[in-house]
């Protein structure tokens, strides 16, 4: 079964606005999936319809197994999810941060600090772990978000735009880890992006790539 199916997904808003209009998708589990497309074209509200932030107004999602109308709990549960601002708590340390997200997500008390740890490692933050998230650059607290998406081992993760505005190294940093995790986790990863270049070094080829136009 796919990792993520959408058969007609569509979202309108008042006074005729068609922001999604009709999506089919089926992502394989394991796959980095590109989502390509300009500004305003629809990306986002195609990611919060797919992680229960937005409901459709035609047509199915189910992600992770879960309808995401019927079990939007339980899709929640399964997916993590890193949107274009980074919803971080600017007093709290890198590692509270992730302390709290594995426990708000039931992480057994036992493997919580190891968890934290790996990912603080993974993305390259182990030497930073017990500063203030305010004393982050923009590349660290995108990095510090990643691993938030992914302390409760979810199988899918979604990352809208995950590199806007960084740096080209910071780029660089972020398209690593992801190609890591997916590799070493087996996570299945949605990606928007307005970027040709990052779709074609993460996703990896014209099959594992999509486009709104």
């Amino acid at each position: 079964m796919p990792a993520i199916l959408a058969e007609g997904l569509t979202k309108h808003f008042s006074g005729g606005i068609r922001a999604v209009d009709g999506i089919d998708l089926a992502i394989e589990p394991g796959m980095i999936f590109g989502f390509l497309g300009a500004n305003g074209s629809g990306k986002t509200t195609t990611v919060r319809m797919l992680t229960t932030l937005l409901r459709p107004t035609a047509g199915r999602a189910v992600v992770a197994g879960f309808d995401v109308v019927r079990h939007p709990g339980a899709v929640r549960r399964s997916i993590g999810v890193a949107l274009q601002e980074a919803g971080l708590d600017d007093l709290a340390t890198g590692r509270e941060l992730l302390m709290l997200q594995a426990q708000l997500y039931h992480v057994p008390a036992r493997e919580r600090h190891p968890r934290v740890d790996h990912l603080l490692q993974v993305v390259d933050l182990a030497d930073a772990a017990d500063r203030r998230v305010k004393t982050y650059s923009g590349g660290m607290q995108r990095r510090l978000d990643l691993a938030a998406a992914l302390v409760h081992r979810p199988s899918v993760v979604f990352l809208d735009e995950p590199t806007t505005g960084l740096d080209p190294i910071s780029r660089e940093a972020i398209w690593r880890y992801v190609t890591e995790l997916n590799k070493s986790e087996g996570v299945t990863f949605f990606l928007t992006t307005q970027y040709l270049e990052e779709a074609d070094r993460l996703a990896g080829g014209s099959e594992a790539r999509g486009a709104l136009r």
